[in-house]
């Protein structure tokens, strides 16, 4: 692993603040091509693109700190400057409802732009994911099995000092996997929303399912990780507004 890519003097250059920028990036190219597909004047993309992902970013912020909210109270400075404190649904959720806000300020559809936006959602988040994979943090259980890993000693994962599941890797993939899945239903598409609902849906079954196999610190609700909890919400709030949507005129 290599969690320093290079130094610029007195600036250093982290691995996971690349692919982050590289997910935002290749989400924004890919984005914009289908906003142009769909009618969609560059401009308003720009601007809803830019404060969806600026949002978004705050919303991962703001759920991490809510999250670690004593250990804010103690040092506000290491939480709001920490690296690895994000928490993805936080972003997700402040994020659409910014690009809610903004389509209907340019009466732009919001389902249409969700479509366009979540088609993406996945491909970025597989390169934040690899970020995640670099610094070591967002790590799975220790194992003994052939696919556990060592991080060094220095990173978040390394500090178990054992192997651990690169859940970061598995979760890469997935979120590859999602995106040709995303693109192919695309092509079948019924009505607005369909893809936005298909995101949430199969990314929300992944994501319960890998929570039971993180190893970092987790809070609970339910007995259940906040994040596999807040995906069981998701899956079953998917379903019924599919077949909520799915009965409305396109």
């Amino acid at each position: 692993m290599h969690p320093i890519l290079f130094k610029l003097g007195p600036i250093t250059i982290y691995t996971s603040g690349v692919f982050v920028f590289l997910g935002a990036l290749v989400g924004y190219l890919v984005c914009r091509v289908e906003a142009k597909k769909e009618g969609i004047p560059e401009q308003t993309f720009l601007i809803i693109f830019f404060w969806s992902l600026v949002f978004g970013f705050l919303g991962g912020k703001i759920a991490y700190v809510l999250v670690v909210s004593r250990i804010f109270l103690n040092n506000p400075l290491s939480v709001v400057f920490s690296r690895g404190g994000f928490i993805y649904y936080g972003g997700i959720i402040l994020g659409t409802f910014t690009i809610f806000i903004l389509t209907k300020k340019y009466k732009i559809s919001f389902l249409k732009f969700a479509d366009i936006a979540y088609l993406v959602v996945p491909l970025g988040l597989a390169f934040g994911r690899i970020g995640c994979f670099f610094y070591g943090c967002c790590y799975g259980k220790p194992t003994t099995s052939s696919i556990g890993i060592l991080f060094p000693r220095e990173s978040p994962a390394g500090l178990l000092g054992v192997k651990v599941i690169p859940t970061q890797l598995i979760s890469a993939v997935f979120l590859l996997l999602l995106f040709f899945l995303l693109l192919f239903l695309k092509k079948k598409k019924k009505f607005n929303g369909q893809i936005f609902l298909a995101y949430i849906f199969f990314y929300g079954i992944f994501r319960f399912i890998i929570e039971f196999y993180r190893g970092d610190s987790r809070q609970e609700v339910f007995s259940l990780s906040t994040s596999g909890f807040i995906s069981l919400i998701l899956v079953i709030l998917s379903i019924f507004l599919y077949f909520l949507w799915r009965r409305r005129p396109s």
